[in-house]
Protein backbone atom coordinates (compact mmCIF):
# COMPACT_ATOMS: atom_id res chain seq x y z
CA UNK A 1 0.00 0.00 0.00
CA UNK A 2 0.75 3.90 0.01
CA UNK A 3 0.88 6.07 2.64
CA UNK A 4 1.84 9.61 2.86
CA UNK A 5 1.63 11.98 0.40
CA UNK A 6 4.67 13.90 -1.53
CA UNK A 7 5.99 17.15 -0.66
CA UNK A 8 7.67 19.50 -3.01
CA UNK A 9 8.06 23.08 -4.49
CA UNK A 10 7.40 24.89 -7.25
CA UNK A 11 9.34 24.94 -9.73
CA UNK A 12 9.80 28.76 -10.24
CA UNK A 13 11.80 27.78 -7.08
CA UNK A 14 13.96 25.38 -8.35
CA UNK A 15 17.60 26.22 -7.52
CA UNK A 16 18.20 26.55 -3.91
CA UNK A 17 15.21 24.97 -2.21
CA UNK A 18 15.26 22.31 0.60
CA UNK A 19 12.64 20.41 2.51
CA UNK A 20 13.99 22.60 5.62
CA UNK A 21 12.76 25.90 4.04
CA UNK A 22 9.00 24.74 3.91
CA UNK A 23 6.50 23.02 2.11
CA UNK A 24 3.87 24.21 -0.93
CA UNK A 25 1.37 21.98 -2.54
CA UNK A 26 2.58 21.34 -6.07
CA UNK A 27 3.53 19.01 -8.36
CA UNK A 28 7.57 17.46 -7.93
CA UNK A 29 10.06 17.61 -10.80
CA UNK A 30 11.65 14.28 -9.77
CA UNK A 31 10.73 11.66 -8.02
CA UNK A 32 13.48 9.76 -6.23
CA UNK A 33 13.10 6.16 -5.18
CA UNK A 34 14.72 4.55 -2.78
CA UNK A 35 14.57 0.60 -1.90
CA UNK A 36 15.39 0.00 1.96
CA UNK A 37 15.50 -3.14 4.48
CA UNK A 38 16.65 -3.41 8.01
CA UNK A 39 18.93 -0.20 7.19
CA UNK A 40 17.17 1.90 9.49
CA UNK A 41 20.17 4.25 10.40
CA UNK A 42 21.34 3.99 6.87
CA UNK A 43 17.97 5.19 5.24
CA UNK A 44 17.50 8.50 7.68
CA UNK A 45 20.90 9.48 6.66
CA UNK A 46 20.18 8.93 2.78
CA UNK A 47 16.51 10.72 3.19
CA UNK A 48 18.49 13.32 4.99
CA UNK A 49 20.66 14.16 2.49
CA UNK A 50 17.56 14.39 -0.16
CA UNK A 51 15.90 16.55 2.15
CA UNK A 52 18.99 19.16 2.91
CA UNK A 53 20.68 18.68 -1.02
CA UNK A 54 17.89 18.12 -3.55
CA UNK A 55 17.54 21.63 -4.28
CA UNK A 56 13.99 20.83 -6.36
CA UNK A 57 10.76 20.04 -5.95
CA UNK A 58 10.90 16.51 -5.06
CA UNK A 59 8.96 13.25 -4.12
CA UNK A 60 10.52 10.68 -2.16
CA UNK A 61 9.13 7.20 -2.76
CA UNK A 62 10.31 4.61 -0.20
CA UNK A 63 9.76 0.71 -1.14
CA UNK A 64 10.21 -1.44 2.03
CA UNK A 65 11.17 -5.14 1.86
CA UNK A 66 9.82 -6.28 5.34
CA UNK A 67 12.16 -4.50 7.58
CA UNK A 68 12.11 -5.43 11.26
CA UNK A 69 14.50 -2.88 12.56
CA UNK A 70 11.91 -0.09 12.92
CA UNK A 71 12.03 1.40 9.61
CA UNK A 72 8.56 1.09 9.29
CA UNK A 73 7.49 2.67 12.28
CA UNK A 74 9.52 5.55 11.83
CA UNK A 75 8.59 5.89 7.97
CA UNK A 76 5.20 6.12 8.65
CA UNK A 77 5.93 9.06 10.77
CA UNK A 78 7.77 11.01 7.82
CA UNK A 79 4.69 13.13 6.25
CA UNK A 80 7.15 14.25 3.13
CA UNK A 81 7.54 10.28 2.44
CA UNK A 82 5.60 8.20 0.30
CA UNK A 83 5.82 4.70 1.54
CA UNK A 84 4.94 1.41 -0.30
CA UNK A 85 5.02 -1.12 1.85
CA UNK A 86 6.13 -4.79 0.61
CA UNK A 87 4.71 -7.79 3.04
CA UNK A 88 8.11 -9.48 1.91
CA UNK A 89 11.35 -8.51 0.85
CA UNK A 90 11.06 -9.71 -3.21
CA UNK A 91 14.43 -7.98 -4.30
CA UNK A 92 15.86 -4.43 -5.79
CA UNK A 93 14.79 -4.81 -8.83
CA UNK A 94 11.24 -5.14 -8.30
CA UNK A 95 11.72 -2.49 -5.78
CA UNK A 96 12.56 -0.13 -7.83
CA UNK A 97 9.72 -1.14 -10.05
CA UNK A 98 7.34 -0.49 -7.27
CA UNK A 99 8.53 2.65 -6.95
CA UNK A 100 8.94 4.07 -10.22
CA UNK A 101 5.14 3.14 -11.11
CA UNK A 102 4.27 4.81 -8.70
CA UNK A 103 6.42 8.12 -9.34
CA UNK A 104 4.35 11.29 -10.65
CA UNK A 105 6.94 13.73 -11.37
CA UNK A 106 8.46 14.25 -15.04
CA UNK A 107 11.61 12.70 -13.83
CA UNK A 108 12.40 9.62 -12.03
CA UNK A 109 15.84 9.04 -10.19
CA UNK A 110 16.79 5.92 -7.96
CA UNK A 111 19.44 5.58 -5.10
CA UNK A 112 20.59 3.18 -2.75
CA UNK A 113 19.49 3.50 0.82
CA UNK A 114 23.40 4.16 1.47
CA UNK A 115 23.47 6.86 -1.02
CA UNK A 116 23.95 10.35 -0.34
CA UNK A 117 23.55 12.77 -2.92
CA UNK A 118 26.02 15.42 -2.67
CA UNK A 119 24.35 19.41 -3.19
CA UNK A 120 23.48 20.64 -6.60
CA UNK A 121 23.88 17.46 -8.09
CA UNK A 122 19.95 17.15 -9.04
CA UNK A 123 19.75 20.54 -10.59
CA UNK A 124 22.53 20.00 -12.28
CA UNK A 125 21.29 16.33 -13.94
CA UNK A 126 18.05 18.28 -15.33
CA UNK A 127 19.55 21.50 -16.41
CA UNK A 128 21.88 18.89 -18.68
CA UNK A 129 19.04 16.57 -19.72
CA UNK A 130 16.66 20.31 -20.72
CA UNK A 131 19.76 21.56 -22.76
CA UNK A 132 18.16 21.59 -25.94
CA UNK A 133 21.28 20.60 -27.82
CA UNK A 134 21.38 17.41 -25.94
CA UNK A 135 17.98 16.19 -26.93
CA UNK A 136 19.32 13.13 -27.92
CA UNK A 137 20.42 12.77 -24.18
CA UNK A 138 18.25 9.81 -22.47
CA UNK A 139 19.15 9.72 -19.49
CA UNK A 140 22.09 11.02 -17.38
CA UNK A 141 24.53 9.21 -15.25
CA UNK A 142 25.42 10.59 -11.69
CA UNK A 143 29.29 10.11 -10.79
CA UNK A 144 29.70 7.92 -7.29
CA UNK A 145 32.56 6.55 -5.69
CA UNK A 146 33.53 2.79 -7.53
CA UNK A 147 36.86 2.29 -5.42
CA UNK A 148 38.10 0.34 -8.60
CA UNK A 149 39.77 1.17 -11.67
CA UNK A 150 37.64 -1.40 -13.58
CA UNK A 151 35.27 -0.03 -16.10
CA UNK A 152 35.54 3.43 -15.27
CA UNK A 153 34.95 6.14 -18.23
CA UNK A 154 35.68 9.12 -16.52
CA UNK A 155 36.45 10.21 -13.29
CA UNK A 156 35.91 13.71 -11.11
CA UNK A 157 37.16 15.11 -8.15
CA UNK A 158 35.08 16.51 -5.25
CA UNK A 159 36.32 17.70 -1.66
CA UNK A 160 39.44 15.39 -2.04
CA UNK A 161 37.01 12.26 -2.75
CA UNK A 162 36.93 10.69 -6.52
CA UNK A 163 34.01 9.87 -8.77
CA UNK A 164 33.65 7.27 -11.30
CA UNK A 165 31.08 7.05 -14.09
CA UNK A 166 31.57 3.67 -15.61
CA UNK A 167 30.54 1.38 -18.87
CA UNK A 168 29.52 -2.01 -19.75
CA UNK A 169 31.75 -3.41 -22.50
CA UNK A 170 32.10 -0.15 -23.75
CA UNK A 171 28.79 1.70 -23.13
CA UNK A 172 27.92 4.42 -20.13
CA UNK A 173 25.77 3.10 -17.82
CA UNK A 174 24.37 4.74 -14.63
CA UNK A 175 24.93 3.20 -11.26
CA UNK A 176 22.44 6.23 -10.31
CA UNK A 177 20.66 7.55 -13.10
CA UNK A 178 17.72 10.73 -14.07
CA UNK A 179 15.67 10.08 -16.78
CA UNK A 180 12.40 11.50 -17.81
CA UNK A 181 9.43 9.04 -16.92
CA UNK A 182 7.69 8.71 -20.16
CA UNK A 183 11.10 7.55 -21.68
CA UNK A 184 11.42 5.12 -18.38
CA UNK A 185 7.70 3.47 -18.92
CA UNK A 186 8.32 3.30 -22.43
CA UNK A 187 11.29 1.22 -22.04
CA UNK A 188 9.32 -0.75 -19.93
CA UNK A 189 10.73 -0.04 -15.94
CA UNK A 190 13.54 -2.59 -14.92
CA UNK A 191 14.01 -5.98 -16.10
CA UNK A 192 12.56 -8.00 -13.43
CA UNK A 193 14.61 -10.80 -14.98
CA UNK A 194 16.97 -8.96 -12.12
CA UNK A 195 17.34 -9.75 -8.79
CA UNK A 196 19.23 -7.29 -6.75
CA UNK A 197 21.78 -6.18 -9.57
CA UNK A 198 21.89 -5.86 -13.24
CA UNK A 199 18.88 -3.75 -13.97
CA UNK A 200 20.77 -0.17 -14.13
CA UNK A 201 23.62 -1.35 -17.07
CA UNK A 202 20.37 -3.19 -18.65
CA UNK A 203 18.25 -0.21 -18.22
CA UNK A 204 21.47 1.93 -20.08
CA UNK A 205 21.84 -0.46 -23.07
CA UNK A 206 17.98 -0.25 -23.50
CA UNK A 207 17.79 3.48 -23.44
CA UNK A 208 21.32 3.15 -25.56
CA UNK A 209 20.89 -0.17 -28.13
CA UNK A 210 17.21 -0.12 -28.15
CA UNK A 211 15.88 3.71 -28.22
CA UNK A 212 18.63 5.30 -29.85
CA UNK A 213 19.49 7.61 -27.65
CA UNK A 214 22.42 8.19 -25.15
CA UNK A 215 23.75 7.83 -21.59
CA UNK A 216 26.19 10.76 -20.66
CA UNK A 217 27.26 11.69 -17.20
CA UNK A 218 26.91 15.17 -15.57
CA UNK A 219 29.92 15.81 -13.81
CA UNK A 220 28.48 18.14 -11.31
CA UNK A 221 25.86 15.64 -10.29
CA UNK A 222 27.36 13.08 -7.81
CA UNK A 223 26.27 10.51 -5.44
CA UNK A 224 28.60 9.06 -2.16
CA UNK A 225 27.72 5.52 -2.16
CA UNK A 226 28.91 3.53 0.91
CA UNK A 227 28.05 0.47 -0.53
CA UNK A 228 27.76 -0.97 2.80
CA UNK A 229 28.52 -4.58 2.93
CA UNK A 230 26.38 -5.92 5.98
CA UNK A 231 24.87 -9.40 6.17
CA UNK A 232 22.29 -8.57 4.29
CA UNK A 233 24.67 -7.47 1.49
CA UNK A 234 26.94 -10.21 1.81
CA UNK A 235 24.08 -12.81 1.23
CA UNK A 236 22.76 -11.17 -2.13
CA UNK A 237 26.07 -11.86 -3.71
CA UNK A 238 25.80 -14.69 -5.16
CA UNK A 239 22.41 -13.91 -6.62
CA UNK A 240 24.61 -10.46 -7.94
CA UNK A 241 26.57 -13.36 -9.66
CA UNK A 242 23.38 -14.61 -11.22
CA UNK A 243 22.45 -11.31 -11.82
CA UNK A 244 25.49 -10.36 -13.77
CA UNK A 245 25.38 -13.52 -16.19
CA UNK A 246 21.74 -12.82 -17.19
CA UNK A 247 23.04 -9.36 -18.33
CA UNK A 248 25.56 -10.56 -20.48
CA UNK A 249 23.33 -13.51 -21.83
CA UNK A 250 20.60 -10.88 -22.83
CA UNK A 251 22.87 -8.44 -24.99
CA UNK A 252 25.57 -9.35 -27.71
CA UNK A 253 28.24 -7.26 -26.12
CA UNK A 254 32.30 -7.56 -26.91
CA UNK A 255 34.20 -9.91 -25.36
CA UNK A 256 36.83 -8.09 -22.33
CA UNK A 257 39.54 -6.89 -24.26
CA UNK A 258 37.73 -7.11 -27.74
CA UNK A 259 36.91 -3.43 -27.92
CA UNK A 260 39.77 -0.43 -27.56
CA UNK A 261 39.61 1.90 -24.25
CA UNK A 262 36.25 3.72 -24.41
CA UNK A 263 37.26 7.05 -22.30
CA UNK A 264 39.34 8.64 -24.75
CA UNK A 265 36.71 8.99 -27.34
CA UNK A 266 34.13 9.72 -24.37
CA UNK A 267 36.09 12.66 -22.84
CA UNK A 268 36.76 14.41 -26.06
CA UNK A 269 32.37 13.87 -26.80
CA UNK A 270 32.16 15.78 -23.55
CA UNK A 271 34.78 18.39 -24.66
CA UNK A 272 33.13 19.11 -28.01
CA UNK A 273 29.52 18.96 -26.28
CA UNK A 274 30.38 21.94 -23.78
CA UNK A 275 30.52 19.14 -21.15
CA UNK A 276 33.51 19.09 -19.31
Amino acid sequence: MLVGSPISFPRAAFLGQGFGEGFLSTPPIVSIVVPTFNRVERLRTCLGAIRQNCGCCCEMIVVDGGSEDGAREWLADQPDVRLILEPEREGAVRAFNKGFRAATAEYVMWLNDDAELIPGSVPAAIEMIERPDLSDVGMVAFYHNWRSERNVLDRVEHDGETFELCHVRGYPYANFGLLRRTLLERVGFADERFYFFGFDPDLSLKIQIDEGLKVIGCRRAIVRHEEHHDDRKVSDLAVGGADNEKLFAKWNLPEPGCYPDPAPAYVEMLERRGLM
